[in-house]
Parts: structure tokens; C-alpha cells; sequence
């Protein structure tokens, strides 16, 4: 009986989808056995459970329900060796895992902490709070289908790795419920995600040089304002305390590979040579005619196109609203919702479909063949 209010809690909070798969499981054993061992992976279920409903008491946001188009866009990447992501309004990010933390999680958990750790980012720099649509982008289908579900089990899977990774689900719905925040992911194709993964390879230039290369090789993928900024000590912290929960695993021992992104065909860092040829977009020359005060603030200068742009694989799938989410018509998020959703006319289906058939059918009759006695009378 509990587990099927939970479902109900779960059309308001789609994060408890996430978690429900154990206690299915628990349910059924104990529906066969006098007691049942409750082992710490399913009371931290219960916990998390504990935790929506407190908030499904305080009230929802019809923000958080509705479907929405994002407010905020992230892409994310991931070698063995480091992680690295950014915004659409230009706040990029990388790390470098240090010697003792390499080759202790698989690649698909790194592409998931990855795509966690960037709108995290911004949490924490107050650019992404209450109201406000995340869309987490990212090109491991792995890693975005945890992004929207953790009620499974991989076959062989290390049970260490998948304590972790649920884990990492618990801390982001608890983050996102926490700040009153919608949350979508998205797959795309990995060769429109050049500068996350630079961020995360590239690590034999500074700052200034790959975002030199960056504007000089793959502009299409960079907003107006870019700019590299340290990865929180909060986050490098719970990250490294994850990691080293995890043991080294020599199947997992890769060599680092570094983008080709303006190396020449020598495979050389051409960076700097190219960086001294070109001019940087982050600076602007000063004009003589303009004074200081007229200087537009570069973060208020982000473009909607881009935005839309880097939302084209997510708008592309969202090509009908789901039957069970509410739909927000308008940009704003004060106008009232309508109390139902739109649905298909099975009028209009037939009457769209009313067309001759290409193959004959054999009508077939229902009447009851009469008694032979009968006839013969």
C-alpha cells in the first residue's frame, strides 16, 4: 500500500522514481518471509522517501511539475583522467584527477559525476536556484539514462560502484529538490561536444591558450563569454572522498589522450603559436569615443539563439508533451496552468484515416446459421 502512494508522490516529485526499485524488492520478500533484513541500501531509500514527503507537505511548485523549456543549459565530458564542463552563458570548469585517484571509477561514472558537478557549479555561484530548468547534456547514453532513472541493476556491475552511484543520485535529487529545481538530461551526438572535451583532456595548456584554441576551432560551440573558473573546494572535497571509496582497477588502466584541437599534423601543442595570431573574443579594445560607463556587463550579454541552439537534439525529442506532465504554453511562470492537458481527438483520428484501403477485407457475417431441422420444415 505504501509503495503505490509513493507512485502517486512520484506525479509530483519525479524523483522518487529513481529510488523505488529496492523497495519493490524488499516488498516482495517480505510478503514470503516472517522479517526481512532492512540492510543500509534500502533504509537510505527510505530515508530519501522520508525526505519528499516533508517536502510534498510544504507545498510544490507547479514550476517544478510543469513542462518547461530550460532556463539553463549544461554540457559536460570525461576521460580517465579528468572531467570538465560548461554553461550556456560561458562559466566552464575543469579537473584533474590527481595520481591516487585515477582509474577507480569506471568512464560511465565519471561521465555521470561530470554531468552532476556542472550545474552544481553554478548552485553554488548563485546563477542557477529556485525556479529556475536545468537541461544536463551529455554524450554517454549511460550516463543520461542515470540521470533519469537509478531503479536497475547491471548485470556483473561492481557492488562498491553501484553504491556510489547511488549515492551520487541521492546527493542530486536531495540538491535539486533542496533548491526548487526543474531538472531534464539529454544525449548528444560526442562530435558536437568538442570544448567539454578539451576541458576535460587538455590538460598542457592554461587557461588562456585552450580557450585561445577553443575560439579558433570549434566556435560554433562557444557562447559570447567564456571563462574558466576553479572547481569549488566543496565539490573537489565530496569528490574526492567518492573516489577514494573505490579501489584501483587495472581493467581500467587507459593512456591519456589529448585533443588534436590546433595541435598541426605533428600532433604538437599548437596553442600558442595560435593564440599569438589571433585575437582573443574575451577582450575588447577600448574606444576612445565611448566612455567606461556605457560598457555592457559580459554576462548580460548572452545570446537566446545560442541557448536555443545548444537545445536542439532536446526541443527535436520533445516533439509532444508527455500525457502525464502538466504544459506551461507561456515563456513566464505566473500564469496559471491549464487544469488539463491537451490530449488527441479520436474524431479527428478517424476522420483523418476515413480513406479507401489499399487490400480488400472479407466482411464476415455475424448471423447464426439456422438448424437443418428447421429448413426442412
Amino acid at each position: 500500500m505504501n509503495i503505490g502512494r509513493l507512485v502517486h508522490l512520484s506525479l509530483v516529485l519525479p524523483f522518487v522514481h529513481h529510488f523505488l526499485s529496492r523497495l519493490r524488492e524488499l516488498q516482495r520478500r517480505a510478503k514470503n518471509r516472517r522479517q526481512v533484513k532492512v540492510t543500509e541500501i534500502y533504509a537510505e531509500d527510505l530515508k530519501l522517501m522520508l525526505f519528499f514527503l516533508e517536502k510534498a507537505k510544504n507545498g510544490v511548485s507547479l514550476n517544478q511539475i510543469a513542462f518547461r523549456k530550460p532556463t539553463h543549459v549544461y554540457r559536460s565530458d570525461s576521460c580517465p583522467r579528468g572531467l570538465g564542463g560548461y554553461s550556456h552563458t560561458g562559466w566552464a570548469w575543469r579537473f584533474y584527477l590527481p595520481p591516487h585517484l585515477r582509474f577507480r571509477a569506471s568512464n560511465n561514472l565519471l561521465e555521470h559525476l561530470a554531468s552532476i558537478i556542472t550545474p552544481w557549479v553554478d548552485i553554488l555561484a548563485g546563477r542557477l536556484g529556485k525556479g529556475d530548468c536545468s537541461l544536463s547534456m551529455t554524450d554517454s547514453s549511460t550516463s543520461e539514462g542515470w540521470s533519469r532513472k537509478t531503479n536497475f541493476k547491471e548485470d556483473g556491475e561492481d557492488p562498491i560502484q553501484a553504491t556510489v552511484r547511488l549515492d551520487v543520485a541521492r546527493s542530486h535529487a536531495r540538491r535539486f529538490m533542496e533548491n526548487e529545481i526543474k531538472d531534464y538530461s539529454q544525449w548528444f551526438p560526442g562530435k558536437e561536444n568538442d570544448v567539454s572535451d578539451a576541458l576535460s583532456r587538455d590538460d598542457d595548456r592554461s587557461d588562456d591558450d585552450l580557450t585561445n584554441v577553443l575560439r579558433s576551432c570549434v566556435p560554433a560551440q562557444m557562447p559570447s563569454h567564456f571563462k574558466i573558473v576553479p572547481l569549488p573546494k566543496e565539490i573537489v572535497l565530496w569528490l574526492t572522498s567518492l573516489l577514494l571509496r573505490l579501489p584501483v582497477k587495472e581493467q581500467l588502466l587507459e593512456k591519456h589522450t589529448r585533443t588534436k584541437l590546433g595541435r598541426g599534423e605533428g600532433g604538437k601543442n599548437g596553442g600558442n603559436q595560435l593564440a599569438s595570431s589571433t585575437t582573443s573574443s574575451l577582450f575588447t579594445s577600448p574606444s576612445t569615443k565611448e566612455s567606461s560607463s556605457s560598457e555592457l556587463s559580459p554576462w548580460l550579454c548572452v545570446e537566446d539563439g545560442f541557448l536555443d541552439q545548444l537545445m536542439i537534439n532536446w526541443l527535436q525529442a520533445q516533439s509532444k508533451v508527455p500525457f502525464h506532465m502538466w504544459y506551461r504554453p507561456s515563456g513566464t511562470t505566473e500564469d496559471q496552468t491549464p487544469q488539463k492537458t491537451m490530449t488527441a481527438s479520436l474524431a479527428d483520428f478517424y476522420l483523418a484515416n476515413t480513406g479507401p484501403s489499399r487490400t480488400m477485407t472479407h466482411r464476415q457475417s455475424n448471423k447464426r446459421p439456422y438448424p437443418l431441422a428447421c429448413l426442412e420444415n
